[in-house]
């Protein structure tokens, strides 16, 4: 597991790569079709490019859009056709905030196992479950990410 001074490295990378991507829509017809179209490129053509059967090329296109193409045959793709294939895996918010959503998660449930929590004023709840949520980012426990919605 890495040191708390890596995974903030880690999140930075993160960070800065979804800002950079954003929210990229995939093409109706997949990349690899738009790429192959945008350029006016036949699949027969890319086919003789790759050095595989236009059919080769069609089943390429459907395994995209069906989801099961793989990583290797999408980079050979994009270099037969003068791209480069990018695989992410971006975070929906920054990094921070997802383990802060997670570190609250955890508050609370902690907080229903508190003898006698309910009858606190709703100033001394909240209050717990800010220190608890701020206790699980400080010592993030092996078990912090189990039982997580998502």
């Amino acid at each position: 597991m890495p040191d708390f001074m890596q995974r903030r490295r880690l999140a930075r990378i993160l960070d800065r790569t979804a800002q950079q991507l954003g929210r990229q829509q995939v093409p109706e017809k997949g990349w690899i079709a738009t790429m192959r179209l945008a350029l006016g490129m036949s699949a027969e053509q890319l086919a003789v490019r790759k050095g595989v059967s236009r059919n080769a090329i069609y089943q390429a296109e459907r395994s995209e859009k069906e989801g099961s193409v793989s990583l290797k045959q999408m980079e050979s793709l994009a270099a037969a056709m003068g791209g480069t294939f990018v695989y992410a895996i971006v975070p929906d918010a920054p990094i921070e905030q997802l383990k802060y959503r997670q570190a609250m998660r955890r508050a609370r449930d902690m907080a229903a196992q508190e003898p006698g929590f309910a009858t606190w004023t709703s100033d001394d709840q909240q209050d717990w479950i800010d220190d608890a949520a701020a206790q699980q980012l400080h010592d993030m426990p092996t078990d912090f990410w189990n039982n997580d919605e998502g």
